[in-house]
Formats: C-alpha cells, structure tokens, sequence
C-alpha cells in the first residue's frame, strides 16, 4: 500500500500544489503584499475538512497551539476557533486564555464526545457577538433631537448624490 494514500487531503494537495494549497486554507498574497483570501478556494477547502477522517486533531492541535491567524485548521477560520475555544473552556471549567495548556488528546476527547460541536459553537458565536452589540447599544448615549442614523455634519462640497440604476 502507498503511504501517500494515508495522508489527508490536506497534504496530498499540498504536496502536489503547494499554491493551490495556500488558496484553500492559508492566505496568498498579491504584488503590493496584502493578504488574499479566495473564497471559492477556501470553501472547497473546508468540504474536504469537514469529509477528513483526521479532522478533530487537526482542530484539537489547532486550538491547543492557539494559531491567531487567517489559516483555516479542520475547515475552522480564526474567529470559529475562538467560538470553539469558549465553548470547550466553558464545558471544561478553565478560562478560555487557558486552553492551551489542556493536552490534546482532551480536548480531542471531548470534540468525540460532543458531535454536535459544530452546531452548539455557531449558536455560542452568535449569541456572543448579539451580548457584544447590545452591551454597545446600551452604553451608547442618544439625544432626542438628533435621529440614531443621521449625522449633523455638513455636507462636503462637490458631493453628488446620485442613482445607482
């Protein structure tokens, strides 16, 4: 048997195009050195993460080694990890900033034990983000002269409004 054919997909396309690699679960960048992200790519990167057999380590190392970046681990970007991260630090009683120095392997264990992990953080992630605006809406001071969504600035000279159609 080749031993190619036990890596994961994430490898083996890797190993044949390092370039279209990149493209589905790093970031490339163009000629004036900012980073690019092709969606496409990265969506088809994250089919084959989520069909990959080696997926919860990927993600269990991903979250131990605490990567802040743009990659995608076990089709994860970086603000889902963070979701995840909250969620299994909540389970696990430690802080979230601590989560790095659980092993692995229990982290692993507990993404086996928990199938409908995906799920639970996308509802953990969302209901986070609505605490953070509403906490920002209450904090905010409004008069009741002004509307919430007007501005009293004037207006700068040759501005133009116009129609888009």
């Amino acid at each position: 048997m080749n031993g190619r054919a036990t890596l994961p997909a994430c490898a083996r396309i890797a190993a044949i195009d390092p370039a279209m690699a990149d493209r589905m679960w790093n970031t490339v960048s163009d000629q004036d050195g900012r980073d690019l992200i092709d969606g496409r790519m990265r969506g088809k990167g994250r089919m084959l993460c989520a069909a990959c057999p080696m997926r919860l380590d990927c993600i269990s190392r991903a979250l131990v080694g605490g990567w802040k970046d743009k990659a995608v681990y076990g089709g994860l970007d970086y603000a889902s990890r963070w979701a995840l991260a909250r969620l299994i630090a909540r389970d696990l009683h430690v802080d979230a900033a601590g989560l790095h120095r659980i092993p692995q392997s229990r982290i692993h264990d507990w993404l086996a034990a928990n199938p409908d992990w995906d799920e639970r953080m996308r509802r953990a992630g969302r209901d986070y983000w609505r605490s953070v605006k509403r906490r920002q809406r209450s904090r905010r001071e409004y008069t009741h002269d002004e509307p919430l969504f007007l501005k009293t600035e004037p207006v700068p000279k040759g501005l133009v409004q116009g129609s888009l159609f």
